[in-house]
């Protein structure tokens, strides 16, 4: 063999495997970049299910504090409209402070209900937001390990 073709085949040679090299390389880095990825998102997933969690709980306590407060709203009404119909007159004289202490009570909770319910409202937005990005973080990382080839059944 000629040493050209000796120097060409060697430099051909050492081409491919600088070609091998940079292509592993890449492929590593790749693979890196990937798993930083996925350790990202399942931390956020982490955390969003932490959030949810918290929220579902705060969700729940403020629906039951309502329901509760309606079950008091309906007793101090059933008792203002008991007053109210002792005598077609009005309230007895005798009962009258009575009256008003019970109808201010009613008047007083159906304002905390407003408030509450209120704040149910925007707990319930809150929850919403912060399930539907867990869910687009559940969906995202399911994206990246088809991507990479891992089932995620």
């Amino acid at each position: 063999m000629s040493r050209r073709i000796k120097e060409g085949l060697a430099s051909v040679a050492a081409l491919s495997v600088g070609a091998m090299i940079v292509l592993g390389g890449m492929r590593l880095v790749e693979r890196q970049q990937t798993l930083d990825e996925v350790n990202r998102l399942r931390d956020g997933l982490y955390r969003a299910r932490v959030a949810s969690g918290r929220c579902r709980g705060s969700l729940q306590t403020s629906e039951a504090s309502l329901l509760g407060l309606g079950i008091t709203i309906d007793s101090l009404k059933n008792q203002v409209d008991s007053f109210e119909s002792l005598d077609g007159r009005g309230v007895p004289g005798d009962r009258y402070a009575e009256y008003l202490d019970i109808f201010d009570s009613y008047n007083d909770s159906v304002e905390v209900w407003e408030g509450r319910e209120r704040r149910l409202r925007s707990v319930e937005t809150a929850c919403r937001a912060t399930i539907q990005q867990h869910n687009a973080l559940t969906d995202s990382l399911k994206v990246v390990l088809t991507e990479a080839g891992i089932e995620t059944g």
